[in-house]
């Protein structure tokens, strides 16, 4: 092989590496338009042909299964607060399936779904229980869908009390505590109440509380309160028993027939579940729920 051979040979394969150099920086560049593409037109909520679904409406579902505490409505609302920043959250469903808790967290979080409301569509359907603060919260959107076995009401305030006294006399414990106030220690485990401490729980704590309450829901549901009332002396009904529909409940449907409804809505949207479970709470923090232990702490705090 001569030189001239070499040299075209050589010729050949500069032009067969730049050609392959070229053709890689095309399709780098290509793909780069493409992904710059998705992300503006992802950001600006335009139909985008390559983001798939970075473009698709989405509908959230929050499972509200555990007991009301402060803790958990921080975490539901710190969850909701979140998707508010992705614009293709297009509605929200709230399944409810608990028991209650506290009064003051069930506020919180009943205000700030009716606040919620206005900016982005809500839909409260009660699956298998919304008792005591959590009907408190159920309330807050109208019509209020259900289950028809579900269990509902509830409303009402309760502050347990047990006299351990029998119990620490055999086992050799004496309470001594020291106040300094008539009524600083209202309750302990190592007596009953008096008459007159018992009059002072009720009028000081449970009465106001429970007045708020029932307020509350009859605004929420837009009844009087005086219609609400043989409704809430703390007794629960099953959500099809026809006394009560209007006041507690509007309609009765299944879980899957409102993802139906919301799909019609939003047809190209895609139902995302919020707010994963938290951490396991022990049984005391279960036994004596936080509106046990608020009032605690208000009671035997410093003043």
């Amino acid at each position: 092989m001569d030189i001239k051979d070499l040299e075209i040979k050589k010729l050949k394969k500069e032009i067969s590496v730049s050609s392959i150099k070229q053709s890689a920086f095309i399709l780098l560049f290509i793909a780069e338009v493409i992904f710059l593409s998705a992300l503006f037109i992802n950001f600006f909520d335009l139909k985008n042909p390559f983001a798939g679904e970075l473009s698709k409406e989405k509908i959230a579902l929050l499972h509200l299964d555990e007991p009301i505490t402060t803790a958990y409505v921080e975490h539901m609302i710190k969850s909701i607060e979140e998707i508010k920043k992705d614009a293709h959250y297009k509605a929200l469903l709230v399944d409810i399936s608990s028991p209650g808790g506290s009064p003051t967290a069930a506020q919180e979080f009943t205000q700030y779904i009716k606040d919620l409301n206005k900016t982005i569509p809500v839909t409260m359907y009660v699956n298998s229980m919304a008792a005591s603060g959590a009907y408190y919260i159920a309330s807050a959107i109208k019509p209020l869908y259900a289950n028809k076995n579900a269990i509902v009401g509830s409303i009402g305030v309760i502050m347990p009390h047990y006299n351990i006294n029998e119990l620490a006399q055999k086992v050799g414990i004496k309470e001594d505590t020291i106040t300094a106030g008539k009524f600083k220690q209202p309750f302990s485990l190592f007596k009953e109440l008096t008459p007159k401490n018992k009059e002072y729980i009720q009028k000081s704590l449970l009465k106001p509380v429970y007045k708020n309450f029932i307020e509350d829901v009859a605004k929420n549901r837009g009844i009087a309160v005086d219609k609400l009332k043989k409704f809430a002396e703390g007794k629960v009904f099953v959500a099809n028993m026809p006394q009560i529909k209007g006041i507690l409940v509007d309609k009765i449907t299944n879980l899957y027939k409102l993802k139906e409804n919301l799909k019609e809505r939003f047809p190209d949207a895609k139902i995302i579940t919020i707010a994963k479970k938290t951490k396991p709470k022990d049984l005391f923090n279960i036994f004596f729920n936080e509106s046990l232990q608020e009032i605690l702490k208000q009671t035997f705090s410093p003043r």
